[in-house]
């Protein structure tokens, strides 16, 4: 309360000098004043010495040091630094804020504690990629497909993870709704709505994306998909007009967080974010899944199936080959 964060980590010292045991309330505020002062070492000697003083992670501590992490990890982004790679073909962020974040939430789960909607938020936007053109174009190459650099907008439907987040979010996601931090993904309704109005934006991004994925998998078993709508936050605010004050209303933080990404991957959709609905077509979506590409092997323009239906032409060509006795490496 002091803002004297080093003699408050001196007394600490001096407690376990004089035979005194720290417990999980002294780690806490001490976590809460790292974070004011945004001392990130601080919160992470915090929190292996209280691993080593057998107290085990509560919340506070999770919330403070995930969202030192994710400042930092944001910083990162902005700065242009590398916080990406491409493993087996697919993006991954590759942070050490990233890790740290994961390592923490990992370790408050398995303490019995079950997170927030804040720190699971904070823990899905360390897995956010950053807004780069570059990798972007990068992630899409990484696919193989033939197609003009200007489309490459066009093909998010064909990455996993949509170009957008860490495939390892759909995954944290659905350990959230299984902990009922987050509403379970439900597909039996027609028109599919979610009610996003509560969430905060790294969770909608990500609920909104776990459901998409999860209408990409039913469309390749041969289902319809059902139209979506998409409850938002709307804020009212006060502007003046020739007849006086006048309330409208406006779209929130969460409400052009989730317009922003449905913009970014071009997946078209109706209605305004400041009415509080928008809502996605069923069969604009079906065609969003399926964009005509130019097939690498018959030079032929096609729809793009998954990377094993890729690997399935690939070998049906080399055996085409094999049997015409075009043994040919070119």
């Amino acid at each position: 309360d002091g803002d004297q964060l080093p003699k408050a980590m001196d007394i600490l010292r001096d407690m376990t000098t004089f035979g005194l045991c720290p417990n999980a309330i002294t780690y806490s505020i001490l976590l809460v004043a790292s974070e004011k002062k945004d001392d990130v070492e601080a919160g992470i000697t915090l929190f292996s010495q209280a691993k080593e003083d057998g107290v085990a992670p509560n919340i506070t501590m999770c919330n403070c040091l995930i969202g030192m992490c994710l400042r930092r990890y944001e910083r990162a982004c902005a700065l242009g630094e590398p916080v990406s790679s491409v493993n087996m073909g697919w993006p991954q962020i590759n942070s050490k804020w990233t890790s740290l974040a994961l390592t923490v939430y990992r370790e408050t789960i398995a303490a019995g504690i079950t997170p927030t909607n804040e720190v699971v938020s904070q823990i899905l936007g360390c897995l956010h990629f950053p807004y780069d053109i570059s990798l972007r174009d990068k992630i899409i190459e990484n696919l193989g497909v033939s197609a003009d650099t200007s489309r490459y907008s066009n093909l998010c439907s064909l990455v996993e993870g949509f170009g957008e987040y860490d495939p390892r979010a759909f995954s944290l996601l659905e350990e959230a709704a299984s902990l009922k931090i987050v509403p379970c993904v439900s597909f039996k309704q027609s028109p599919l709505v979610i009610d996003a109005k509560a969430m905060q934006i790294h969770t909608a991004q990500v609920y909104i994306l776990t459901v998409l994925r999860g209408l990409k998998h039913r469309l390749a078993a041969g289902a319809k998909l059902p139209n979506i709508t998409i409850l938002l936050p709307v804020e009212k605010t006060q502007i003046a007009s020739p007849h006086g004050e006048k309330t409208i209303n406006v779209a929130g933080r969460i409400s052009q967080a989730v317009a922003a990404l449905l913009r970014r991957m071009r997946l078209p959709y109706q209605g305004n974010e400041s009415y509080g609905k928008i809502r996605i077509n069923g069969l604009a979506l079906s065609r969003w899944f399926r964009p005509k590409l130019a097939s690498p092997f018959s030079g032929k323009h096609g729809e793009f199936g998954s990377p094993l239906s890729r690997i399935g032409k690939g070998i049906a060509h080399q055996q085409r080959n094999i049997r015409t006795g075009n043994l040919s490496l070119d």
